[in-house]
C-alpha cells in the first residue's frame, strides 16, 4: 500500500508496530497533515509564530470536525459553518507566498524550466523558444543552415521528443526575433551575436536576416543560424492583457496570467531567486501532490468505516435508500420522522465531503463571477424592454453559474426543520387530552412517501454537483462566456449613446435632415435588439453541454458567438458608414426614397447571408442532429429580418405598382424549409445560394416595377 507498510507473521505492521489497516491509514493522514501545514507555514505567508500557531490550531480542529462527522449527525449544520469559517481563515492567512512569486514574476522576463529543458519562455508575449544549449543552431562542424535545410528542421520537431514534445514548432517573424535580440536580459547574448545572420519568415517564405541593428534591413536567401519558436502556451489576446497600456487589468491579474500559463501546463519555472524556485515548488507542486495523496487516504478511511456513497457524476442514492424499509417508514410517523432526520444526515454528510473536496474548483470560480453578483442597475439610456434584456441574461449567468452549495443545504435543512416540527407537534399531541382523536388526525395527514422525498433530495444535490464538474471540464469556456457577456453588455449601452451621437455627427456634416437619420437609427435600433436577443439562447444551448469541445479547443458555440459578433460588427459599420452613401445616390430621383428602401436592404441582407454561409462551416462541423438543428432555428430571426422589412414597407406604402404575384413569391422565401437539407452540406449550400439569387432578382423586380410607375 505504501513503502512504510508490511505484512509479518500475518500481521500488519507500520514502521514495524503492529497496527490494524484502518490505524495505518489514519496514521498516514496524519503525517500527511502534517506535511501540508509545513508547507502553508512556510510557503504561504505564515510568516510568525502567533499566525503558526492559529493555522495549526485551525488544522487541527479541522481535521478533528472531519473525524467526528458521523458521531455529530445531529449538530452538522453548526460544524458545517464552522468547517466553512476555518477554511477561510485558512486562506486569509496564506497569502503572501503567492505575492512573492507574482513579485518575481514582475522582475523577470525569461525563464527556463526544470521539467521542460530544452526551451525557455519570454514572458512578455508567453512565446517559447528553443534553448540554444541544447538546441542545434548551426550544423555540428560550426556552419550555417541552408533555408531548405530549416524547412527540414522544423519538419523532424513535429511528433519528436528533441524540444519537449511540443508541437507547432515556426520560423520567427521580423518581430519576433528583434524582441528577442533587443532584449537587455535575454539569457543567450554570446550565442545570438556570434552569428550575422538568422533565419526569418517573411511574406510567407524563409529569409535569412543580417543583424545590423535594423528589423527592416538586408534580408536574402543564403544560409543562416536558426532558432524557432512556438505559441502553444499563449492564451488568446494574452499580449494585449499584460500590456502596460491595459488598464482593464490591475498589475497584480497580469501577473497572475502569467502564473496561470505556469500552473495549467504544469511548467516550473526557474527564477533568478532560487528562494521564489523553492518556494514555487512547494505551492504548486509539492502541496497539490500531498492533497491528492491525502484525499486518496481519506477515501480509503472512509471505504473502511463503511462509507461508500459519494457524490459522483453517476451519484446513485439507491443504497442509502436501501438503508431504510420505506414501506414501514411510510407507515409510521415515528419512523418517518426519524427517517427523514437520518437521510438529511447522510446527504447533508455526502454534501460536505464533495464541497471540501471542490472548495478550490468553487473559490476560483468565485472570483471569476465577481461581476455577476451585482444587482443590475437600470441604464437611462435603455428602454425598458432593453433593460429587461440585459437584466435577463445576468440573472441567467448568475443563477446557472451559481456553484455554491448554501441554497442546496437550505433546502435539506428545512426538510429537516420541517421533520423535527413533526416530533415537537407529536409529542404535544401526546401529552394532551385529546391525544386519540388528535393523533389519528396527525396520522391521516398527506405526506410525501420516503422513497420520493430521497428520490428528490438526490436531484437537488446532483443538479449543484453537475454545475460545479461542468465549470471543471469547460473553465476557459464559461470564463470566455462571463467576458463576452460584459464586453456585450457595455458594446450596447455604448450603442444607445456614443453610436448615436457618431451617426447623428456623421449625417449632419453631410448636410442630412433629422428628420431622416432618426428613421436611420430606429431601423439600426430594431436590427441591433434582434442581434442582442441571440445571445442568451445561445449561452443557455451551450450551458447544457451542447457546442462544446473536449479539449482545449475553441468551443462551436464561441465560435458562433464570434460570428454573431462580427455580424453586429458589419451592421454597424453599415450605418455609419455606408447608409448614408445609398440615400445620398437617390435623393434627388423621384421615387428615391422607395429604391433607396430596396438598396439598403440589400445590402443588409448580403450580410445576413454572409452571416448563414460562415454559421454552416459550425453546422456541419457538429455530428449531432439536435445541435444543427438548434443552430438553424436559432439563427432564423436574423435571417428573416431582410424578408420582413421589406414586407413590411411595400404594405405600408400600399405600393400597388408592386405585383401579387411577387410579393407572394416574396413571403414564400421565408417559409422554405432549410432543415431539409441538414444531412447534406453542399444540398444546403445550394439552397442558400438558390434562396440569395432568388431574393435579388424579387428585389430587381420591385425596383423595375417602381420605375413604371
Amino acid at each position: 500500500m505504501y513503502q512504510l507498510l508490511c505484512h509479518q507473521g500475518g500481521k500488519l505492521l507500520y514502521c514495524g508496530v503492529d497496527m490494524s489497516e484502518l490505524d495505518v491509514l489514519l496514521q498516514k493522514k496524519e503525517e500527511l497533515l502534517a506535511k501540508i501545514q509545513r508547507i502553508a507555514e512556510n510557503c504561504e505567508g505564515i510568516e510568525n509564530e502567533a499566525n503558526a500557531a492559529k493555522v495549526a490550531e485551525l488544522n487541527g480542529r479541522q481535521a478533528e470536525l472531519l473525524a467526528q462527522k458521523d458521531e455529530l449527525k445531529g449538530k452538522l449544520a453548526g460544524i458545517d459553518g464552522e468547517l466553512g469559517t476555518i477554511s477561510q481563515n485558512i486562506r486569509d492567512l496564506s497569502g503572501s507566498g503567492v505575492d512573492r512569486i507574482l513579485e518575481a514574476i514582475k522582475n523577470q522576463r525569461w525563464y527556463f524550466f526544470k521539467n521542460k529543458p530544452n526551451v525557455m519562455m519570454d514572458k512578455n508575449t508567453a512565446l517559447l523558444w528553443a534553448n540554444l544549449n541544447y538546441f542545434p543552431y548551426i550544423r555540428e562542424n560550426g556552419s550555417w543552415y541552408e533555408q531548405h535545410e530549416i524547412i527540414s528542421i522544423l519538419k523532424e520537431l513535429e511528433g519528436s521528443t528533441a524540444l519537449d514534445s511540443y508541437t507547432g514548432w515556426q520560423i520567427p517573424n521580423v518581430v519576433e526575433l528583434w524582441n528577442l535580440l533587443e532584449a537587455s536580459d535575454y539569457p543567450q547574448p554570446e550565442l545570438i551575436t556570434s552569428i550575422d545572420w538568422w533565419a526569418i519568415m517573411k511574406d510567407g517564405d524563409t529569409k535569412a536576416k543580417k543583424l545590423d541593428g535594423n528589423p527592416n534591413g538586408v534580408f536574402n536567401s543564403g544560409q543562416s543560424g536558426f532558432v524557432p519558436c512556438n505559441r502553444s502556451l499563449t492564451p488568446l489576446d494574452y499580449i494585449n492583457n499584460i500590456s502596460p497600456d491595459n488598464t482593464l487589468y490591475s498589475e497584480k491579474e497580469k501577473l497572475q496570467m502569467t502564473l496561470d500559463i505556469f500552473t495549467q501546463n504544469e511548467l516550473i519555472p526557474i527564477f533568478n531567486d532560487e528562494e521564489i524556485t523553492k518556494l514555487y515548488r512547494q505551492i504548486y507542486i509539492d502541496k497539490p501532490l500531498l492533497l491528492r495523496q491525502l484525499s486518496e487516504i481519506e477515501m480509503q478511511i472512509t471505504e473502511l468505516q463503511g462509507n461508500q456513497v459519494r457524490l459522483t457524476a453517476d451519484f446513485n442514492y439507491k443504497p442509502i435508500l436501501a438503508k431504510y424499509d420505506a414501506k414501514s417508514v411510510d407507515s409510521s410517523i415515528i419512523q418517518y420522522y426519524e427517517s427523514v432526520l437520518s437521510v438529511t444526515d447522510s446527504i447533508l454528510g455526502i454534501l460536505q465531503e464533495y464541497e471540501s473536496s471542490q472548495v478550490e474548483t468553487i473559490s476560483e470560480f468565485s472570483r471569476l463571477a465577481l461581476q455577476l453578483e451585482a444587482k443590475y442597475t437600470d441604464s437611462p439610456h435603455l428602454t425598458e424592454e432593453e433593460n429587461g434584456l440585459l437584466r435577463q441574461r445576468q440573472q441567467f449567468l448568475a443563477g446557472r453559474l451559481e456553484l455554491g452549495m448554501d441554497d442546496v443545504k437550505a433546502q435539506i435543512l428545512s426538510l429537516r426543520e420541517q421533520a423535527e416540527a413533526l416530533a415537537v407537534r407529536l409529542d404535544k399531541i401526546t401529552h394532551g387530552k385529546n391525544a386519540m382523536r388528535e393523533l389519528a388526525e396527525l396520522e391521516a395527514e398527506p405526506r410525501v412517501s420516503f422513497a420520493f422525498l430521497v428520490e428528490n433530495l438526490a436531484r437537488i444535490v446532483r443538479e449543484a454537483q453537475q454545475k460545479i464538474d461542468f465549470f471543471a471540464l469547460h473553465r476557459g469556456f464559461v470564463a470566455n462566456i462571463i467576458k463576452a457577456w460584459a464586453a456585450w453588455n457595455e458594446d450596447y449601452k455604448a450603442f444607445k449613446t456614443n453610436m448615436r451621437e457618431e451617426l447623428t455627427t456623421v449625417c449632419r456634416d453631410n448636410g442630412i435632415d433629422e428628420d431622416v437619420y432618426s428613421l436611420w437609427y430606429e431601423d439600426w435600433q430594431k436590427r441591433r435588439f434582434i442581434i442582442e436577443g441571440r445571445f442568451l439562447p445561445l449561452v443557455e444551448f451551450a450551458i447544457k453541454g451542447n457546442l462544446l469541445s473536449e479539449d482545449d479547443k475553441t468551443a462551436p458555440a464561441e465560435i458562433v458567438l464570434q460570428l454573431l459578433q462580427s455580424y453586429k460588427d458589419m451592421v454597424d459599420n453599415f450605418y455609419l458608414n455606408e447608409r448614408k452613401n445609398i440615400y445620398q445616390k437617390f435623393a434627388f430621383q423621384a421615387g428615391g426614397d422607395l429604391q433607396e428602401k430596396f438598396e439598403t436592404e440589400s445590402a443588409l441582407y448580403g450580410l445576413t447571408e454572409k452571416l448563414q454561409r460562415n454559421l454552416s462551416e459550425v453546422i456541419f462541423c457538429s455530428s449531432k442532429a439536435e445541435e444543427r438543428m438548434f443552430l438553424l432555428r436559432w439563427s432564423e430571426p436574423l435571417l428573416n429580418v431582410p424578408i420582413d422589412e421589406i414586407t413590411a414597407f411595400v404594405a405600408d406604402r400600399e405600393l400597388m405598382a408592386i405585383s401579387a404575384e411577387v410579393m407572394e413569391q416574396f413571403t414564400a422565401m421565408k417559409r422554405q424549409n432549410f432543415a431539409a437539407y441538414l444531412s447534406d452540406s453542399q444540398a444546403y449550400s445550394d439552397a442558400l445560394q438558390k434562396r440569395e439569387k432568388e431574393y435579388n432578382a424579387l428585389v430587381f423586380r420591385m425596383r423595375k416595377d417602381l420605375q413604371k410607375q
